[in-house]
């Protein structure tokens, strides 16, 4: 079972205006060396929806989203803060129903959460559900990209959002 977040006119315009600004933060980044351009949706649109899927998850889950944005250059010294609260990191998915679950965020104490902004305006996001982190490692298959350091895991085998046990803590 998923569930919808429709965001306010407010909170949607704050969001795309984290993802501009992680965004241009990290103008002249290069990708990961497991990306595929081809397979890829252009940075600014994926950093937009990415924030607007951090925003949803702690809306639902009435938790602080603090909105980190950070310069290229400091990505190593803030790279391990949550997304959300004190322990959610959260996967936006596009199209495949699998998120990834890398091996570096393990032993952190965090809760997987996946969504799934919906386009082409990102105005309303899917929330598939969450799963301890270190659990979703566990469960989760060797990545064909990165098999060493990503595993991912289906969204068919997360706690539903709507469960009475809350993801944040």
């Amino acid at each position: 079972m998923t569930v919808q977040i429709c965001l306010e006119p407010w909170e949607y315009e704050h969001a795309s205006n984290v993802g501009i600004r992680r965004f241009t933060a990290n103008w002249g980044k290069k990708d990961a060396q497991h990306y595929k351009a081809e397979r890829m949706e252009d940075n600014r649109t994926a950093e937009v929806a990415a924030a607007i899927c951090e925003l949803a998850v702690a809306k639902h889950e009435n938790r602080y989203w603090h909105a980190h944005i950070w310069h290229r250059s400091e990505h190593n010294k803030y790279r391990d803060l949550p997304d959300v609260g004190t322990n959610i990191e959260v996967r936006r998915i596009r199209t495949r129903k699998e998120a990834a679950v890398r091996r570096h965020q393990l032993g952190k104490n965090l809760v997987l959460y996946v969504a799934e902004a919906i386009a082409p305006e990102f105005m309303e996001v899917t929330l598939y559900g969450y799963l301890e982190y270190d659990q979703a490692w566990e469960q989760g298959t060797a990545s064909h990209y990165d098999p060493e350091n990503t595993r991912v895991i289906s969204v068919h085998d997360l706690k539903p959002p709507t469960d009475k046990q809350r993801a944040a803590k």
